[in-house]
């Protein structure tokens, strides 16, 4: 890969015979460790930037990785690292969500599956984080566009807790009570079960939902200067019932497609990428059904505008 840098840092003013430098943006900078590590961190603090900085387009340009700290890394180190099981949680929304929270991914097969439910347990709640273990961490600020509430940030969690996931038809079994009809089912053949048992068509706690996800696309973006970055992308269907911020229809899936680009960097704790204002292209939900939103007054998501787009996305450390 080719090393690229800026031709020009200076202007020169004949008119008084002095120079003037470029501002500190149009530069090619270096980050330092610190820096990056204050990047690829995720906490509800990050959404402490007015909202109006994001709407405007201004991005901070610290939380920019430049040309010089991009680094590329292989999809199948990307791929490793997001193929097992991952407990979630969600930090935020005025206070910490407990619920029943975990995603499963299946990158040899290209497929994955959530489930989110609040039925008073927590299914993977004995299971340890591997080790260095890597984190999934979406991040939502207050803002127009922000689901479910305009008025707190959120965050959504996932840390892995096994490289592998042939324990996850006991995690389907223990979570949904899902009656197993093969000895080693895909998640396809879970999500199918769990279909055909009709299980979101009925009340399973105050909130339950799930998605399946087929295909998982991990690919290489070339960008115009320096390392390429990396394209995620997953197709979706999703299901559910209860006082969800989505008001499912019954044995009504709505379809759509998640799908963001990252930029890769290095830091003290590890290789991660990142998705948010400078860095790549958003993480964004684009659902292609139709269903409702909100209590009383329930609104109609039609497909053109059931879009939602995290402010940050992040995934790491990568495994070796």
């Amino acid at each position: 890969m080719k090393k690229h840098s800026l031709l020009v840092t200076l202007v020169v003013c004949c008119a008084f015979g002095g120079v003037m430098q470029i501002p500190l943006y149009a530069q090619e900078r270096t980050l330092t460790a610190p820096q990056l590590d204050a990047i690829v961190k995720t906490d509800l603090q990050s959404c402490s930037v007015p909202s109006s900085a994001l709407k405007s387009g201004r991005v901070d340009a610290a939380s920019v990785i430049p040309t010089r700290n991009a680094r590329e890394f292989p999809n199948d180190r990307i791929s490793k690292t997001l193929n097992g099981v991952w407990r979630g949680r969600i930090l935020g929304d005025d206070k910490d969500v407990g619920v029943d929270y975990f995603e499963i991914i299946d990158t040899k097969r290209n497929e994955a599956l959530i489930i989110a439910q609040r039925t008073g347990k927590e299914t993977l709640a004995k299971m340890r984080p591997v080790a260095n273990a890597p984190k999934l961490t979406y991040l939502m600020c207050a803002h127009e566009g922000y689901m479910p509430s305009k008025d707190t940030p959120q965050i959504h969690e996932f840390t892995k807790v096994s490289d592998s996931i042939e324990d996850a038809p006991r995690i389907l079994q223990e979570s949904t009570g899902l009656k197993l009809q093969k000895a080693q089912p895909s998640l396809s053949d879970l999500w199918q079960g769990l279909l055909a048992e009709g299980y979101f068509n009925t009340p399973h706690g105050t909130a339950y939902a799930g998605g399946f996800f087929k295909p998982v696309q991990i690919q290489p973006v070339a960008n115009a200067v320096g390392p390429a970055g990396v394209s995620v992308k997953w197709d979706g269907e999703y299901r559910g019932g209860g006082s969800t911020s989505v008001k499912f229809t019954p044995d009504k899936p709505i379809t759509g497609v998640e799908h963001a680009e990252f930029v890769g960097t290095s830091t003290n704790s590890g290789d991660f990428l990142v998705s948010s204002p400078g860095n790549g292209k958003l993480w964004k939900v684009e659902v292609t059904g139709s269903a409702t939103r909100g209590g009383a007054s329930a609104e109609l998501v039609e497909t053109h505008n059931y879009d939602l787009a995290f402010d940050k996305v992040v995934l790491g450390p990568l495994q070796q």
